[in-house]
This record gives structure tokens, C-alpha cells and sequence, in this order.
């Protein structure tokens, strides 16, 4: 067990082939009535061999369009994420409680593998909300050098 978790509050071992998936996640306050909160979740993922960017972001969407009632890609395009290279997908789908509407920024990490950054609001919601998800994506930076997001 070579692969060590480290947090602030703990740390622990687990097996070199384990796949690491940490997910950190921020939401808005709720409000009442609404069926999603507007949030921001960052995961880490870890492509099949072999695969790229590109290869994997269309995996992604692919499954995603398979899974989701009434899935709609509005946007995918190439962007820079904090001076990387990275790509954006924009889609709503029915999610049985409401039309919901996700950006996803993808980009590869010097390990190989995959950061996502997810945002989330209601269809309805996504418009009012998508200059706070372009500021927050705007203010992004890797720990390993200090450039600015130049997503959106």
C-alpha cells in the first residue's frame, strides 16, 4: 500500500492500483421551492489507458447522453483552465424532478489523470447563475503555478 490520502483532518494507506475519485463539493443555501441548489463539485478521475482528453470527455458525454431523460449538448468546445489545456461541455437534461443544466470543464493532471469541474443549477436557474460559475472558474488556479483560469 504505497498510495497515501492526506487531508487536513486525517490520513491514511490504500493499494497502489486503487483509483483515487476525491470529490470536494460547494452548493448555494437552499431556497424553498427549487428543486436543485446551484453548486460546483470537483472530481478527480482516472482515464482508461491510452485514452486523452478529447477521447475521454466524449466517453463522458457519450455515457451521460445514454443515461439522462432527454439529454441536449448545447456547447462543447477546447478552453484554458488556470493556463491547461481543457475542454467544456454545457447540456441540460431531465432529471424527473426538473430540467437541469450542467457545465463540465475537464482537464488532465501532470499524474495522467482527469480533474472535472461540474457546476449545476436548474435550467431555469442556469442563466442568472452562470456569471457566478464563470467567476469561480475565472478564479482558478493550479497549486503548481499561479496562472489564471481563461475559461468562458
Amino acid at each position: 500500500m504505497a498510495q497515501s490520502c492526506r487531508q487536513p483532518e486525517f490520513s491514511f494507506q490504500v493499494p497502489d492500483e486503487w483509483v483515487p475519485r476525491t470529490i470536494i463539493s460547494w452548493s448555494a443555501p437552499p431556497v424553498a421551492g427549487r428543486s436543485v441548489t446551484p453548486n460546483v463539485v470537483v472530481a478527480y478521475d482516472r482515464p482508461e489507458p491510452g485514452e486523452d482528453l478529447d477521447t475521454y470527455a466524449n466517453r463522458q458525454l457519450k455515457d451521460l447522453a445514454a443515461r439522462a431523460r432527454q439529454f441536449h449538448l448545447d456547447l462543447r468546445r477546447p478552453v484554458v483552465l488556470g493556463g491547461r489545456a481543457a475542454i467544456e461541455a454545457i447540456f441540460h437534461w431531465d432529471s424527473g424532478s426538473g430540467v437541469h443544466k450542467q457545465q463540465q470543464v475537464y482537464s488532465l493532471l501532470p499524474d495522467g489523470n482527469v480533474i472535472l469541474i461540474a457546476n449545476l443549477a436548474s435550467l431555469a436557474d442556469f442563466a442568472a447563475i452562470e456569471p457566478l460559475f464563470r467567476s469561480i472558474l475565472g478564479s482558478f488556479t493550479w497549486a503548481d503555478n499561479a496562472q489564471a483560469s481563461t475559461v468562458g
